[in-house]
């Protein structure tokens, strides 16, 4: 019998591949041969029903992706935006001379988070090499005073405690994992001085089960791929009603489909059940949200410049900003322009 450690059957959405993985082979090697493989299949399909986005895989696979080595890994054409570095520097900088702190949250990707779905010769630890290189970026934005939310290694912890924090469908994170992400963002918000003196409202919070066919699911047209969650349903107390963003709230909560997913409804999955809710309500008051579906790089800052430039007196009284989008951007085809926050 062939041994699963050396070889590993890998079954692409539109028919039957097989790959050769050495039992020694890194996260980032599986995920370069997987992306050659795949020929213009956009889903992988992994084990025990779990799905992957091949965009994701590319970004795994892509190495360093600043500095020397942006032009290589990223999938922009022009190459002048394909470093993230000094773009984020520059909106952090932008943003904080108008008093507003940002904090950076980046969403990791699920098959850092669940190898060992992804490839039977890869363990629930694998992925070291990339995790290192993400702190190498990361430590060089807190170098420049650069926030960071990171929940790599929480992520990991939470995972190995046997926690399904990623959908297994979709591309995006379950409702467990949007719970730590906003513990995390929760946390950090409090410490601030002006926190005690927003007022507060009161939320209900109530669990349900659901049945998601995931975006993964429905790339890969595998009809009726069902998946049951649990999510956590925010409504306000005084009214039974979910909470609505507020232009006037001092947090905006900027980002990808990660920032609409489980809270708009439709194609995601269920309404005021995603980040925004439970942060709302971990907070004690509504944020300001400007979610796009997309790249949440730089169609998201283009949608908070239009905001303040239709609204001069947008940002007063903003305090901080929630940037939340999915780590592959770091190397996305849309590239990292410099947007500035206002004329």
């Amino acid at each position: 019998m062939m041994n699963k450690m050396c070889y590993s059957l890998l079954l692409l959405a539109a028919g039957f591949i097989f790959v050769s993985t050495s039992s020694s082979a890194t996260l980032t090697e599986v995920a370069r041969e997987l992306v050659a493989a795949g020929g213009n299949k956009s889903v992988v399909e992994g084990i025990d029903g779990w799905l992957f986005l091949k965009e994701e895989l590319a970004h795994i696979a892509a190495g360093k992706f600043w500095g020397n080595g942006a032009a290589a890994a990223t999938r922009t054409r022009k190459k002048q935006f394909a470093d993230p570095l000094p773009a984020i520097l520059a909106y952090n900088k932008a943003l904080a001379a108008k008093g507003i702190t940002l904090y950076l949250m980046p969403v990791p990707p699920k098959s850092l988070i669940y190898p060992d779905k992804l490839n039977a010769g890869l363990t629930a630890e694998a992925g070291e090499e990339r995790v290192a290189l993400y702190n190498e970026f990361y430590a060089l934005l807190r170098q420049d005073d650069v926030r960071i939310i990171d929940l790599l290694p929480i992520l990991r912890k939470e995972r190995s405690l046997g926690k399904q924090l990623y959908c297994r469908t979709d591309s995006h994170f379950s409702p467990a994992g949007i719970e730590l992400f906003v513990d995390a963002a929760a946390k950090e918000i409090r410490k601030s001085g002006w926190y005690d003196a927003v007022k507060k409202r009161e939320y209900v919070q109530k669990k349900q089960g659901i049945s998601i066919y995931g975006d993964l699911a429905g790339m890969a047209e595998m009809k009726d791929l069902y998946e049951k969650l649990e999510i956590t349903l925010v409504t306000l107390q005084e009214t039974g009603k979910p909470e609505k963003s507020d232009p006037q709230s001092p947090v905006i909560l900027l980002g990808d489909s990660h920032t609409l997913v489980f809270h708009s409804g439709g194609d995601l999955h269920a309404r005021g059940a995603g980040l925004f809710d439970l942060l709302s309500a971990r907070l004690g008051f509504a944020l300001d949200l400007l979610g796009v579906r997309g790249s949440g790089v730089t169609p998201a800052r283009i949608k908070l410049y239009q905001r303040v430039k239709k609204d001069r007196g947008y940002l007063n009284g903003k305090k901080v900003l929630i940037w939340c989008f999915t780590a592959r951007d770091f190397t996305g085809s849309g590239g990292w322009r410099k947007i500035p926050v206002e004329r």
